[in-house]
């Protein structure tokens, strides 16, 4: 797997728009897959200061490479992380009553996340009125998702916004410094309409890796690069003739006779297996149809139109078969596929100059 350090800084730039102090990266779940140190310091190097991460470890493990950044926890604080947030100067995002006590007279930064309509984490409007009311506390970023902003202009995301921006205008009267935290990648690129003149913090995540945020197309419909791309190389090339089974349970039988290609790439791999008889892999300009079922370690392709060797490397999922599209084939969402991506791939991150800096 490539990971392309360029195309990275590439998507930062177009959805912070000229202004690193408006955009934030989401590199939960090991930057999706991509590796989240390695994505994070090249963030850091392009100007991001503000991070955000799932879970108190990966905060802790972040904290290792970027000793100044502002890391904010989703989780929050339990009573067993409290002592390891304070002592990484971890901000947690406060999700409930609870955590605000627990956080209470910290004397430490923290994030509020309201829910505005996910009924996932997060304070209702009339929970974060009485933490305002009862809670010492050093908010400095109010918090919220939307949930349908890949929709583009849906009218429930306009109940969101009026929900937040009320809860907002209220806490400034506490905290005048508090910034609102709301957009995606998907309202990055213009899937919301905001309204005019509110300075906010986006929170930039399956954008920087590539996968189109909206709901449909892959990311160079709106500007963005591919990030992640995935080889597989051929272990063995042959002939079968018109009849034969191909792989397990013989679910493709050649119409013809065909050259088939074995490439060593599986479902342990992250390639999914609803690929199987309906994706494709691309080499030499060509794309060329995945015959029968995905394996845990292989998968077969149609050869006859191009003349590959064993040895040659073939893509899987890269600038020419983007992220999005087998997420649709496999029925699934590209956040799905980039994460399921497995650990033995061999990891090599490319900067400007093409420079190979591979992962121990």
């Amino acid at each position: 797997m490539q990971i392309n350090l360029s195309a990275l800084a590439h998507n930062y730039r177009m959805l912070q728009r000229g202004d690193v102090e408006k955009l934030a990266a989401v590199v939960k779940a090991d930057a999706y897959g991509l590796g989240a140190n390695e994505v994070a310091t090249a963030l850091w190097a392009d100007g991001c200061r503000v991070f955000f991460v799932a879970e108190a470890a990966e905060g802790v493990d972040l904290r290792r490479v970027l000793p100044d950044a502002h890391i904010y926890v989703l989780e929050g604080v339990t009573p067993s992380s409290r002592a390891v947030l304070s002592g990484q100067s971890l901000r947690p995002v406060l999700n409930t009553i609870e955590q605000c006590r627990l956080w209470s007279n910290s004397g430490l930064p923290a994030a509020l996340q309201l829910d505005s309509g996910m009924a996932r984490l997060g304070l209702n409007a009339d929970e974060v009125m009485s933490v305002l009311r009862d809670h010492d506390l050093d908010v400095r970023v109010l918090l919220s998702h939307f949930a349908r902003a890949d929709e583009v202009e849906h009218d429930f995301t306009a109940l969101q916004i009026q929900t937040v921006i009320a809860v907002f205008t209220a806490l400034q009267q506490r905290w005048p410094r508090l910034r609102l935290s709301l957009s995606n990648s998907a309202a990055c690129v213009g899937g919301v309409a905001l309204p005019s003149g509110l300075a906010q913090l986006g929170r930039a995540g399956i954008g920087l890796y590539g996968g189109n945020p909206l709901a449909s197309g892959c990311a160079s419909d709106v500007g963005l690069k591919p990030v992640a791309s995935l080889f597989g190389q051929v272990l063995q090339v042959r002939n079968v003739k018109a009849g034969t089974p191909v792989g397990y349970g013989g679910t493709y039988c050649a119409a013809t006779d065909e050259r088939i290609m074995i490439v060593g790439v599986g479902y342990a791999d992250g390639v999914p297996r609803l690929l199987s008889n309906q994706g494709q892999v691309f080499v030499q300009g060509q794309r060329c149809p995945i015959r029968g079922r995905v394996s845990m370690d292989m998968l077969h392709a149609d050869a006859s139109k191009v003349d590959v060797a064993v040895g040659d490397w073939v893509e899987v999922m890269g600038e020419n078969i983007c992220v999005d599209e087998i997420a649709t084939q496999a029925q699934t969402i590209s956040y799905e596929v980039l994460t399921g991506l497995g650990k033995r791939l061999r990891r090599v991150y490319l900067n400007d100059s093409d420079e190979e800096q591979q992962t121990p």
